[in-house]
């Protein structure tokens, strides 16, 4: 396995033992053990299944697929009441976010953003107010009349299918990265930094978000405003992403480096979970003040290195925490999530290029859709309960999966109809492609 997959698991590990902590009517120790063997089980051989056997299918077919954990998830809650317990689940995905949004703001440093290629802050706000507001504005009535609800109750949960469809991921850019090595291609740099930064965006907006629609905090003797809780999530982000810097910045090795994010992330998410925050939210500006450490660009190093078995963890809980939908409305959800969210694309990127040099149809490669999406579904499925929250679940789940498995290839007609790439490589002794 690789570096990094096995301290991953002990991380696991302690969330676990510590889940009495984070939620109420701890189980049995006998069920609480079945449930970290099971779990630490599942992670290793399907990690190791990944490693060797689909990332090597990845590159030669060119696509992304989190189905097989996804549907091993499924079949894993559906035979397990352990297992099926959401609550008994919460710290470990809880803590899945928190890795996620404390990668996603590590890598927001100054120099990166004063050195993001020119168009791809432009791309990546106008991703954001054409995808997130027009997915809002598409689902908004959509779920009012499924679940007979008013507009004024459709629209949180409107407003999270926004906040997903708005993300995107570099996993399509990277895997052409990967396929064809010397690529040199203006297009694809463009793509990736405007995906990472939406999906800070994306982060944030969901954060803000959950602000204006904030549970009730019961036995409290006031309920704050939505300000004083953008506030609260913003300060917390920031006092401990202080606080941290000083801890980190006396750890010399990535093994001591690695244990200190462990503890930060535990803390700083079980903070935001049990105040009802957005722990993405919190950890990416955590994240934003330690990437401006003494040790910030090895903080991201060591988060980016495991960011594989974190994401397959949280494909899997992903999978055990779905609860069935009525099939009409389920598909009719997905499907248009799935399909608006690929017009928007279009139109978004569209509106993008206008006065600049950039392909007209150049959001056909900006498809991709991964963790980010995935984590705003989780968080959204651990904070509410109900049948809008079921719905929205599972559309995201079927949006990220389907764009996943069709972004690379996308991708990848964008780029031969830009000019950038002219011929295929083979895997193994082929001949560059262009640029190579």
């Amino acid at each position: 396995m690789r570096r990094g997959a096995i301290p991953l698991l002990i991380a696991v590990a302690l969330c676990l033992r510590a889940r009495p902590a984070w939620a109420s009517g701890a189980a049995a120790p006998t069920e609480s053990m079945l449930l970290l063997l099971m779990v630490l089980a599942v992670i290793g051989a399907g990690y190791l299944i990944a490693h060797f056997v689909l990332a090597r299918l990845q590159r030669r077919f060119l696509f992304v697929s989190g189905a097989e954990y996804l549907l091993l998830g499924v079949l894993l809650g559906s035979s397990s009441g352990v297992l099926s317990d959401t609550a008994a689940l919460a710290p470990v995905i809880a803590f899945g976010t928190g890795w996620i949004g404390l990668l996603e703001g590590s890598r927001l440093r100054i120099g990166w953003l004063q050195g993001l290629p020119r168009w791809s802050s432009r791309i990546a706000l106008v991703d954001a107010v054409v995808v997130g507001g027009g997915m809002t504005a598409l689902a908004l009535p959509l779920l009012a009349a499924l679940l007979g609800i008013s507009h004024t109750a459709a629209l949180l949960p409107a407003a999270v299918l926004g906040c997903a469809a708005a993300s995107s991921s570099n996993t399509a850019t990277q895997l052409l990265g990967t396929r064809y090595p010397h690529l040199s291609s203006g297009t694809l740099d463009t793509l990736a930094q405007a995906s990472r930064l939406t999906e800070a965006l994306s982060i944030l907006a969901f954060g803000l978000l959950l602000c204006f629609f904030h549970p009730a905090v019961q036995g409290a003797s006031f309920t704050p405003v939505p300000a004083e809780w953008v506030l609260l999530m913003l300060g917390l982000g920031v006092t401990l992403g202080g606080l941290f810097s000083l801890l980190v910045s006396q750890e010399s090795t990535e093994n001591h480096r690695f244990m200190a994010l462990v503890g930060i992330i535990c803390f700083a998410t079980g903070a935001a979970f049990f105040l009802g925050l957005s722990a993405l939210a919190v950890n990416l500006v955590l994240g934003v003040v330690l990437a401006h450490s003494a040790k910030g660009q090895d903080l991201s190093a060591t988060l980016s290195r495991t960011v594989a078995p974190v994401l397959m963890l949280l494909l899997l809980l992903a999978g055990v925490v779905w609860s069935p939908v009525p099939a009409l409305q389920g598909v009719a959800l997905a499907a248009v999530v799935v399909l608006g969210r690929m017009a928007l694309k279009l139109l978004s990127g569209w509106i993008a290029s206008a006065g600049t040099p950039l392909r007209g149809d150049i959001g056909r490669g900006a498809l991709a859709q991964g963790p980010v999406a995935l984590c705003i579904a989780l968080s959204y499925r651990l904070i509410f309960e109900g049948n809008a929250v079921d719905l929205v679940f599972t559309a995201i789940l079927a949006s990220v999966v389907l764009n996943e498995l069709l972004a690379s290839r996308v991708l990848k007609g964008l780029l031969v109809d830009a000019g950038e790439l002219r011929q295929d490589v083979a895997l193994e002794g082929g001949s560059p492609g262009p640029g190579g």
